[in-house]
C-alpha cells in the first residue's frame, strides 16, 4: 500500500492533537475497534511515539496526540494493522514543522483540520474545514478525561456530569453523521422547487403559443392577396425565362468543351495517389526550402555510381562520421565498485572497466533479497568550468527486479545503501546544498500486468530552480506496453538521457529526456519515459559520475543485475544536439501522468519495511 502524505504546521511548544476519520475504499468508515495503531515522529536519531486515543474507534475516528515541540522539522508516520490475520502497513508518513507563527488555539479547537484517510492500494487524504459539532466533539472528549479524573473526589456529582458530557459528545457526533442528512433534505427542497417552476414555465408556454397562432392569423389573410398578385407578375417572367434557357444552352456547350480541355491539363499534371505519393517524370526545382520530415530516399543505380550519387553517398558518410566523433566513451571505474546487501560481484561476465555482473541472492522464507551496488564511473573527457556534454547512455539489465539511479552534473551528492526501493538511493549532498545538477532514478519494482498487457515504471527526478528556492521532484508515471516473453528488466538494454539544449536556472525548462532500449521481441524497442529539466553548461561537468543499482529478489535463487560501458555526447555547433532530435523522432511516448512536489527524502530501511 502506497502511503499518504500529510504535512502539518504546529506551534512552538504547543500539544495539539490530529484527528483522523479512516475509510474504506468505498468512503464508509472502518471499525477500528480491534486494530493496531502506532504513530510515531522522528527527533533527530531518536524516535517517539505518539500516543494514539481510540475511544470512538467503532466509529473509524483516531486521535493522535502530538506533545509540544521544538522549532524544526520532524518526519512522522503511521502504522495500521487491522487485525492479527493482515499485515502491517504504513498509511501516512509526512514532516511536522514547528515555527513559532502558528496559533496554537488553547482556548478553542486543538487541529484546524480533521483528515479523511480512505485506504486502497495508494492511500488518499481530504480535509474537511471544523464546524461547530465536530469543535464540541473535540471538547467533549476533554471534558470526559475531566470527569473520570475527579471521580475518586466527588463520585455522585461525576455521575451525573458523565452522562452529561457522554451525551454532548453523542450529539455532536450525530450532527456530524446528520450532515448528510441535511444534504438529502436540501437536494429535495431544491428538487421540488424546480418542479414547480418548469410546471409554471409549461403553462406560459402554452399561453404563448395560443396568442401566437391568432396573431398568425390575422397575418396570413393580406399574404393570400398579396400571393395573387404576384401570380400575374410570375405569367409575364415566364417567357423571359425561355429566352435566358436558349441562352443558357448555348454558354454550357462553351463550358464542355472549356473542362475538356482542363481534364486534358490535370491528366499532365503528376497526382498524389491514396498513400499521398507522388511520381516527378523529370526534376523538380524549388525556391523556397523543401520539408522532407519522413527522410529522403536516394537508390543508387546498378554499377559505377554518377558522380551525383557518389557526392550523395560521400555527404551521408560525412554526416555519420561527424556524429560519431561528437560520442566518447564511459567506462567502469572496476576497482571503486562497492557492494551492500545481498548483492555481490561476480566473476561471470565480467570484463575489467567494460563490464560487471552482479548476483543477487535468493529470498529467504517469507523475506525478499536486497542488494545495492555503487559503480563509478569515467572516462576520456575535456572540460574545465564549463562543458559541453549533452547526454549519455548506459547499457544496464536485470533479471530481478530493479532501480537504476545516476547523478548528472556537477554538485555534491551522497549515496545511500541497504534503503527500500521507494527509498532514494541518492540524494544532493552537503544538506541539500543549491546546485544545479539532478538525480534521475528508474524504478522497474511491478509484475507483469496481465490486462493491460506490460510493466508499470517509475522515473524519479531530483531537480533545484532558483524560482521555488528549494529541491523538487518529479514523479512520471510509465507504461510500456510489452508481450509476455519480453520480461523486465531482463529485456532492458540502455538507459539514455539526452538534451536539446541549455535550460533555464531560474524556472522549469523541460529540455531533456529520457529514453528507454529494449531487445527481445517486442515491435518496438525505443520509448520515451520521462521528460526532463537537464542541467546547464556550467554544472555538466563530466555528464554523468556514478549509477547506482538496487535489486530485489523473491526467487528462492540467485538472480542477477548487469551493467556494460555507454556513450557520452557532446554538443555539436550551437549547442545543438542531433542525436536528441533523432531519437524523440522515432521514440514510442510511453508517458502516462506527472506530478511535481516539494523533495521530501524517504529514507526507509530495509528491516523497517
Amino acid at each position: 500500500m502506497k502511503p499518504a502524505v500529510i504535512n502539518v504546521d504546529l506551534a512552538w511548544g504547543a500539544a495539539c492533537d490530529l484527528v483522523l476519520l479512516v475509510q474504506d475504499a468505498a468512503g464508509v468508515p472502518l471499525d477500528l475497534s480491534g486494530a493496531a495503531l502506532d504513530f510515531a515522529l522522528k527527533a533527530g536519531d531518536a524516535s517517539v511515539p505518539l500516543a494514539v486515543d481510540a475511544a470512538d474507534a467503532a466509529e473509524g475516528l483516531v486521535r493522535v496526540r502530538v506533545p509540544g515541540q521544538d522549532l524544526g522539522m520532524f518526519p512522522w508516520e503511521g502504522w495500521l494493522q487491522t487485525s492479527p490475520e493482515t499485515p502491517r502497513e504504513r498509511i501516512l508518513r509526512g514532516l511536522m514543522t514547528v515555527t513559532d507563527k502558528v496559533d496554537p488555539r488553547a482556548e478553542g479547537n486543538p487541529s484546524t483540520h480533521r483528515y479523511f484517510v480512505r485506504l486502497s492500494d495508494a492511500v488518499t487524504v481530504s480535509v474537511d474545514s471544523v464546524d461547530l459539532a465536530w469543535w464540541a466533539y473535540a471538547h467533549a472528549l476533554k471534558a470526559q478525561e475531566s470527569m473520570e479524573s475527579l471521580a475518586d473526589a466527588w463520585p455522585e456529582t461525576v455521575s451525573e456530569a458523565k452522562q452529561d458530557v457522554h451525551a454532548v459528545k453523542e450529539d455532536a457526533l450525530a450532527a456530524i453523521r446528520d450532515k448528510q442528512a441535511d444534504a438529502v433534505l436540501a437536494v429535495g427542497r431544491a428538487q421540488k422547487t424546480a418542479t414547480d417552476k418548469i410546471a409554471g414555465a409549461q403553462a406560459d408556454a402554452v399561453s404563448a403559443v395560443q396568442e401566437a397562432e391568432e396573431e398568425a392569423q390575422g397575418t396570413i389573410t393580406p399574404l393570400v392577396q398579396r400571393a395573387e398578385t404576384a401570380k400575374e407578375a410570375i405569367d409575364q417572367a415566364e417567357g423571359r425565362i425561355n429566352t435566358a434557357a436558349t441562352n443558357a444552352a448555348t454558354s454550357a456547350t462553351s463550358a464542355a468543351n472549356s473542362a475538356t480541355e482542363a481534364q486534358q491539363a490535370l491528366a499532365a499534371i503528376p497526382q498524389v495517389d491514396a498513400s499521398g505519393n507522388m511520381t516527378i517524370p523529370g526534376g523538380l526545382t524549388a525556391a523556397g526550402t523543401v520539408n522532407a520530415n519522413g527522410g529522403v530516399n536516394i537508390p543508387l543505380a546498378v554499377g559505377a555510381p554518377t558522380d551525383t550519387s557518389a557526392i550523395n553517398c560521400f555527404y551521408a558518410m560525412g554526416l555519420a562520421g561527424a556524429v560519431q566523433a561528437l560520442v566518447q566513451p564511459i567506462y567502469l571505474n572496476s576497482s571503486s565498485i562497492t557492494v551492500a546487501g545481498s548483492i555481490s560481484k561476480s566473476s561471470k561476465g565480467t570484463l575489467a572497466g567494460l563490464t560487471q555482473r552482479f548476483s543477487v541472492g535468493a529470498a529467504s522464507a517469507g523475506s525478499n533479497a536486497y542488494g545495492s551496488a555503487v559503480i563509478p564511473l569515467i572516462g576520456p573527457n575535456g572540460q574545465f568550468n564549463y562543458s559541453s556534454v549533452c547526454g549519455f547512455s548506459l547499457a544496464v539489465n536485470a533479471t530481478a527486479f530493479a532501480k537504476f539511479t545516476f547523478g548528472i552534473g556537477r554538485g555534491s551528492k551522497t549515496n545511500r545503501t541497504g534503503l527500500t526501493m521507494d527509498s532514494y538511493s541518492m540524494i544532493p549532498g552537503d544538506n541539500l546544498a543549491v546546485n544545479y545538477g539532478e538525480i534521475v532514478d528508474v524504478t522497474i519494482n511491478t509484475p507483469y500486468d496481465t490486462v493491460r498487457k506490460g510493466y508499470e515504471i517509475r522515473v524519479r527526478e531530483i531537480f533545484y530552480v532558483s524560482s521555488v528556492g528549494h529541491w523538487q521532484v518529479k514523479t512520471t508515471t510509465v507504461f510500456l506496453p510489452v508481450g509476455h516473453n519480453e520480461l523486465m528488466p531482463n529485456g532492458l538494454n540502455r538507459l539514455i538521457y539526452m538534451q536539446s539544449g541549455l535550460p533555464s536556472t531560474a524556472v522549469r525548462e523541460e529540455k531533456a529526456a529520457l529514453y528507454m532500449e529494449l531487445g527481445g521481441g517486442s515491435t518496438n524497442t525505443l520509448f520515451k519515459i520521462a521528460s526532463l529539466r537537464g542541467f546547464i553548461a556550467f554544472e555538466a561537468g563530466t555528464g554523468v559520475s556514478t549509477l547506482i543499482i538496487d535489486a530485489r529478489n523473491e526467487k528462492t535463487y540467485a538472480l542477477s543485475a548487469d551493467v556494460g560501458t555507454g556513450t557520452r555526447h557532446l554538443y555539436a555547433n550551437g549547442f545543438t544536439n542531433p542525436t536528441y532530435h533523432a531519437l524523440e523522432a522515432m521514440a514510442v511516448n510511453a508517458i502516462e501522468s506527472e506530478e511535481t512536489a516539494d523533495f521530501v527524502d524517504i529514507n526507509t530501511p530495509i528491516e523497517e519495511s
